[in-house]
């Protein structure tokens, strides 16, 4: 018997921003704003549905050379805490780079110089979780296997732990509504993978596979999202496409396609607006040369999918979770030390 498509429908370009590596979406309550990023630019954008139009764009190069993750700062709406090419910094959107740039201790000193951070999100008890990239060497576009790592800083005055080790490209994190399982992805295994989480200490286990995109590449998994009944969103890199996965079963149940002159770079997806409803899709040209770049020039973008339009495919109004802020005063856990 023939498998049933999945219901499908396209998302809209809202800002041509033409990032070369568009990532990072995230809602920022406090400001009413979609934050995302252009990690090889090192810029931070900001979109408001409300205005219709970018309302911030600020360039960063002048201190990192990437910025990979952005996550509101909590009891703060200018405070962020963000990834960079060699760790972590705060910063305060409002009063700019030179005023509020502030490295964490550890910068520098957590891996070598063709790795650097990626994707990173906070868990609801605030502490930041942040993975690297590991390359072969300077601009290339080989992987370095095992390269990279998984990080967790429980407070921006403790250490960022090393959770796991032997990764090779960090992407997508996310909790469940009952706090007791984290959803990971490193992309080039070609799927999510979940763990039980421990909301009082921030340690992992029992890691096994919950979905898996691809047995080769294209695509691979990027960023991720849950929604209000507990389904999974993956961006596909390499597909040009977000899909909507039951983490449980492993079962496709919708699609959202980028517009074809996007081409295949799709690289997160987040829900935003005030009602958490509307889904948000970043994308990127990465590597490409111009005449590519010419024959899909959307790549870049930032699109949207309306909440009346993914109900047509989700079959009821889902929305997004509120988005964790980095707690910058928890104090993590005692341990025992090293032996």
């Amino acid at each position: 018997m023939a498998t049933l498509s999945p219901p499908t429908l396209e998302a809209d370009l809202v800002v041509d921003a033409k990032a070369h590596l568009g990532e990072g979406p995230i809602w920022h309550e406090g400001r009413a704003e979609l934050l995302f990023l252009d990690i090889l630019n090192a810029k931070v954008m900001a979109y408001s549905p409300e205005r219709g139009e970018t309302t911030l764009d600020l360039d960063l190069s002048s201190v990192t050379a990437n910025i990979t993750t952005i996550v509101p700062v909590e009891g703060s709406n200018s405070r962020v805490v963000v990834g960079t090419t060699d760790g972590i910094a705060l910063l305060d959107l409002d009063q700019g780079v030179l005023a509020s740039w502030e490295p964490h201790p550890s910068s520098g000193k957590l891996h070598g110089e063709f790795v650097r951070m990626n994707d990173g999100k906070c868990d609801p008890q605030g502490r930041l979780w942040i993975g690297s990239i590991s390359r072969v060497g300077p601009g290339g576009a080989d992987l370095a296997p095992g390269g990279a790592s998984l990080y967790r800083l429980d407070g921006w005055a403790t250490e960022p732990a090393r959770v796991l080790g032997g990764i090779t490209v960090s992407n997508g994190l996310a909790w469940t509504a009952d706090g007791k399982t984290m959803l990971y992805t490193d992309s080039p295994t070609f799927g999510v993978d979940s763990f039980d989480f421990d909301p009082s200490s921030g340690d992992i286990s029992n890691r096994r596979r919950a979905v898996t995109c691809a047995e080769g590449f294209p695509p691979v998994p990027d960023g991720c999202c849950l929604d209000s009944e507990g389904k999974l969103w993956v961006a596909c890199f390499g597909a040009g496409e977000v899909r909507r996965y039951d983490p449980n079963s492993s079962e496709l149940l919708a699609v959202v396609k980028l517009p074809e002159a996007a081409g295949p770079e799709c690289t997160a997806v987040a829900f935003g607006g005030p009602d958490l409803a509307d889904l948000y899709i970043t994308s990127a040209h990465e590597f490409w040369g111009e005449e590519k770049l010419a024959e899909m020039p959307l790549a870049g973008g930032l699109f949207r999918v309306p909440a009346e339009l993914l109900s047509t495919v989700t079959g009821s109004c889902v929305s997004g979770v509120r988005a964790n802020a980095f707690n910058v005063n928890r104090v993590g856990p005692e341990r025992p030390s090293a032996t």
